[in-house]
């Protein structure tokens, strides 16, 4: 059974985010296995981890001081802790962002809704001891669509534009009627020539091929703070 969460970090129980953080670092250097090769090393190594990584959040730690080792047992894992030390890193990436969502057209065809927030990117970045402990930056590549710059988004060859469909005459669905010996019905479904759009390009784009966007990779600089949580090894 693990000892007082506290006492494996020498903190008392009224120990603030700050006093947690420097005992946690203290001790990481002090009995990480690439460091201290003493036989019982690794094993506090892992009960610091596990101490701090409860602790360190209010969720975790409210529990555990309630219903001790009981009221955590469940919530085991890996997280980062707060990651709002790391300033404005999600900004960069809603920056990145904001102007993707929204399903990708299909090739001949034009979208008509306007560009949505697409969801919350997460990324897992492998850190060695010493970046976990000092902090550091580093290069990230993330792939995503943007606006193709030549049709402006249209999926049109520059000079060229879209004409009405000629299936659906512009409506975007098709509607069948159905005889039957208890009447006539009549099926609507979208129009299977331009999916719904109404018009159909009639050249497309060559750089993207008529779908309006382009995967491009977006290089960035990653911080991350230093004393962050590191998975028990």
């Amino acid at each position: 059974m693990p000892g007082d969460y506290y006492d494996i970090l020498g903190v008392d129980r009224n120990a603030n985010k700050e006093d947690l953080k420097k005992a946690y670092r203290r001790l990481a250097r002090q009995y990480h296995p690439d460091v201290n090769k003493e036989a019982g090393a690794e094993e506090r190594f892992k009960e610091i981890n596990r101490a701090y990584e409860v602790l360190s959040e209010p969720e975790t730690r409210s529990r555990y001081d309630q219903f001790g080792e009981a009221g955590v047992s469940g919530s085991g894992g890996f997280n980062y802790g707060d990651m709002g030390d790391m300033g404005g890193f999600a900004d960069i990436f809603e920056t990145i962002f904001s102007g993707f969502g929204g399903g990708m057209g299909t090739g001949g065809t034009r979208r008509r809704t306007g560009p949505t927030k697409g969801d919350d990117l997460r990324l897992d970045l492998k850190l060695d001891f010493r970046e976990a402990v000092f902090g550091g930056e580093k290069e990230i590549r993330i792939p995503h669509l943007e606006t193709c710059q030549v049709c402006k988004g249209d999926g049109a060859k520059p000079g060229t534009g879209a004409k009405t469909c000629p299936t659906c005459n512009g409506q975007g669905q098709v509607r069948r009627a159905t005889r039957t010996p208890f009447g006539s019905f009549a099926q609507v479904t979208t129009c299977p020539t331009c999916n719904g759009q109404g018009q159909i390009i009639e050249e497309k784009c060559e750089v993207c091929n008529g779908a309006g966007r382009r995967q491009v990779t977006e290089k960035l600089k990653s911080p991350f703070p230093e004393g962050l949580m590191m998975e028990p090894v």
